[in-house]
Formats: structure tokens, sequence, C-alpha cells
């Protein structure tokens, strides 16, 4: 009970583990989680979780021991209010933990903090991970459903239904105090999904169509496709006086099934293309 006295039974236990890598890290990490939680010493825990993650580098494998370094990552990514890094460690805290070893409560509040990070991380574009994960279900029948449904609201880069969610996310404090930085996100997201559905040989797109999807005025388009070069979610060229842009390239990205289908038809339509070139060649 005594963060004191726990610390340095840890680290007395810590001498006579240095031969066992595994044991070593464990008791790197359970030092900073003493600090962390009882001490708030924010640097001396990072710099703890420095030197657990070169050694965990040298072991082959996932151990539970990795389970408790991200979940120590995460929790100090969560108290510095990083979401990206959170939405990161959260992850692979999960990746190797099993969820059954999890209460129902200890896998909602996961899910909770996961979704919120993946709305609200900088370059947080790819949701589909997330998505395919069991730990959302605990969300399902709770006050906390709508964040799934709003998941894929993102994914599907649905602006029209994001604006009709406004009541229920806007309910959360985090998300109503960053509507700018979600609108923005959901319209990249939108042009992001344009981009994918279309054929690779339709790749023009009109300012006044992204302007429609988006519903940003025709006057911002340029900015929005300026943003989703710059962060490398999309390659290709704007064309100032045509007022359209050429898109050659969409970030790859965990699917879910809808996209799975819009797949599916492009590579039909890539073999039918193939095949008729294949005819032209021989005639």
């Amino acid at each position: 009970t005594d963060p004191l006295e726990a610390i340095a039974f840890i680290e007395k236990i810590q001498e006579k583990t240095k031969l066992n890598k595994e044991a070593f890290v464990l008791c790197k990490v359970l030092v900073g989680k003493v600090k962390l939680h009882k001490f708030n010493e924010l640097k001396e825990t990072k710099n703890i979780l420095e030197k657990a993650e070169k050694v965990l580098d040298e072991i082959d494998g996932v151990s539970p021991v990795h389970s408790q370094f991200y979940l120590l990552c995460s929790d100090l990514y969560k108290i510095e209010t990083k979401y990206r890094e959170f939405y990161s460690a959260s992850l692979k805290y999960l990746g190797c933990t099993e969820l059954e070893d999890l209460s129902k409560e200890e896998q909602a509040k996961h899910a909770y903090y996961l979704s919120l990070a993946a709305l609200l991380g900088d370059k947080v574009f790819n949701f589909g991970e997330l998505l395919a994960h069991k730990v959302l279900q605990s969300l399902k029948g709770t006050e906390n459903a709508w964040l799934i449904d709003l998941l894929y609201v993102f994914n599907s880069g649905d602006v029209a239904k994001f604006r009709a969610m406004k009541a229920q996310w806007s309910s959360q404090a985090d998300l109503a105090k960053n509507e700018m930085k979600l609108f923005e996100k959901v319209c990249l997201l939108c042009l992001m999904e344009m981009t994918f559905r279309r054929e690779a040989t339709q790749r023009h797109i009109a300012f006044t169509e992204i302007a429609k999807e988006t519903t940003l005025p025709v006057d911002q388009v340029e900015l929005l496709i300026m943003k989703a070069l710059s962060q490398g979610l999309v390659k290709g060229r704007i064309d100032e006086v045509e007022q359209c842009v050429m898109l050659t390239w969409v970030q790859p990205r965990v699917l879910d099934k809808q996209q799975l289908v819009t797949m599916t038809h492009k590579i039909e339509s890539w073999c039918q293309s193939v095949q008729s070139m294949e005819l032209m060649i021989e005639n």
C-alpha cells in the first residue's frame, strides 16, 4: 500500500532478475506504474519506458510482459492527452492481451477511450483495425453504443451522417470541443473514399463534386485537397484552370465489408479491361 515501499521491494527483486529479460522489463514496468499513478512522475515514467523498450526489442515473439508494457504506455499517453500515440499503444496492448482476461467493464472502458482517440488523433485515418476488433462489441447495449456508428461514419467519410449524429457526439465534452477538427477529418476521409470508389481511369474529380459530397463551399475545396496531399492521404495534382483534381493513389487502409465489395467490383472491371486489351492485341 505504501508506494515508496513498493518501489524499494521491486528494485530489490530487479537485481536478481537481470539475467531474464522479460522479468527485468516487468520489474521496470511495475516501478513505472507506481511512479505514474502514485506520484504522477511523467518524465520518470517516460525514461523507464524507453529503457524497457530497448530490452523488449531483443525478445522474440510476444509475451505477457508486452501487454503490461503497452498498458503503461497507453496510461501515460492518456494523461498527456496524446491521442494518436494512445491509439497506437492501446491497440498493441489489446493485440497481446486475451480479451477474456478483462472484465466487461474494462473492455468497455478500453473500447470507449480507443474510439475517442481514433476520432481525435492527428493522422489517424485508419479505423478498420479498430472496427474489426472484438473489443468494440463491449460497447453494444451501453450508453456509448453510438460511438460504433460514429466510427463507421468516419470510416466511410459520410459527412451528412456526421452532421445528423451531432446530438449524440456533442454530448461528449472532448468531441464537442474539437468540432472543427472532427469536421475536417471526416471531409478528408470523404475525399479518400471518393478516390477509392472510382475506377483508376475516372479519377479526375471536379471541385464542385467534392464540395457536394463534403458540404464545403467550392472555394474551400482546394485547401482540403492540399491538406490531403500534404498528409500523404492521396497523391495527385490539382488543375486550377479546370477546377478539378487528378488523383492517382489513395493511402492503404484496413477495409470494412462495404469497402471490400467496392474492391471486388474494381478487380472484376480490371479483369475485364485486361481481357479486352488481350483480344485487341490478338486481333
